[in-house]
């Protein structure tokens, strides 16, 4: 498949969202729900929109090939970030993270939930598990029946007891967002109609948006918030049409950024690397002008954002080229 900007452009904006989401101050509000659920998640619909079963030559195959891409670059940060916490990141995270056993992290590797040392890193253990349960589905079931499939799978977690091992490799946050991931596999056809070149459907887009962006404002402070949580994917599959036009519309007016393009090539650096880069700036804020600085002000919450983002990208750009085997890369690929 040929590289299409558009999703560069969506890669993009997700992955600013991401850093955003999990820059000070945090909000517990409805404002931060929608952060949460059009950042991260909208690679779970990239990365279905990518995925040809017609290309693959068994699952052993693609099992070998998601492997490389996904548990190698889990593995080899996982390794650095766990060394550097062990050496120097215990003592300047403070008692309590003092107070955590040495081997937590370990199990918390074996796991797939490195929340100590690698959180954000919950995305790929679930884009695995993800992978891992749509492939079959996928093989054995045409048209719109896989999207079917995983709206089901989703909305069992409605009535399902919560089962510890379904936190094992983000098994439930698998399940909870495969709908988005089936939305851009299974419906490829009507992605590539997301755009603005008809009056009607645009309106469509727009009208769609403003639903789903409010039912994930509206729904944790008017329903049980559990409900809320498993009911966010449909409504981020109705922003996401609107999202995709958007990204089309940029590909469309300003062909290809080479900024989007290098962001998209390095996301899994960029989230490898954004909480501890946002970790440094709020240690020293909290030295130098005090811990309140980083309390209620949302225009500093985005200058941080974006001097993170910045600041990653030629990090990132090192990484990829000199060292591209942390991600599981045979070369670079920019």
């Amino acid at each position: 498949m040929n590289r299409k900007a558009w999703i560069d452009y969506i890669k993009f904006i997700a992955m600013a969202l991401v850093v955003l989401c999990h820059t000070p101050p945090r909000y517990d509000n409805a404002h931060e729900v929608v952060l949460v659920n059009v950042g991260a998640p909208v690679f779970f619909f990239v990365a279905g929109y990518l995925f040809d079963i017609a290309r693959q030559r068994g699952f052993l195959a693609f099992l070998r090939h998601r492997a490389r891409q996904i548990l190698v670059p889990y593995t080899t940060f996982f390794i650095i970030f766990y060394a550097l916490w062990l050496l120097v990141g215990r003592r300047m995270a403070g008692p309590e993270e003092q107070a955590i056993d040495v081997f937590t992290p370990l199990w918390q590797y074996v796991q797939g939930t490195p929340d100590v040392v690698l959180g954000p890193f919950w995305f790929l253990a679930a884009l695995f598990s993800m992978q891992v349960i749509y492939y079959p589905i996928r093989k054995y079931l045409a048209g719109i029946w896989p999207l079917v499939v995983a709206l089901l799978l989703s909305l069992s977690l409605l009535i399902m007891p919560d089962m510890p091992w379904l936190r094992y490799w983000n098994l439930d946050k698998a399940c909870l967002y495969m709908p988005i991931y089936a939305l851009g596999n299974c419906c490829r056809p009507l992605v590539d109609r997301f755009d603005f070149e008809r009056p009607g459907l645009s309106l469509l887009w727009a009208v769609l948006a403003l639903l789903g962006l409010g039912f994930l404002v509206i729904a944790p402070l008017s329903i049980d918030r559990a409900v809320a949580y498993v009911l966010a994917p449909e409504a981020v599959i109705l922003v996401l049409p609107l999202y995709t036009a958007v990204c089309k519309w940029l590909e469309r007016h300003h062909g290809e950024s080479r900024v989007a393009r290098t962001v998209a090539v390095t996301s899994i650096t960029y989230l490898a690397l954004q909480n501890y880069l946002i970790g440094v700036v709020k240690i020293l804020a909290a030295k130098f002008v005090g811990p309140a600085v980083l309390d209620g002000s949302i225009i500093l919450k985005v200058t941080i954002a974006m001097m993170v983002m910045v600041t990653l990208y030629p990090l990132a750009i090192a990484v990829e080229r000199y060292a591209p085997w942390l991600l599981g890369k045979k070369s670079s690929a920019l």
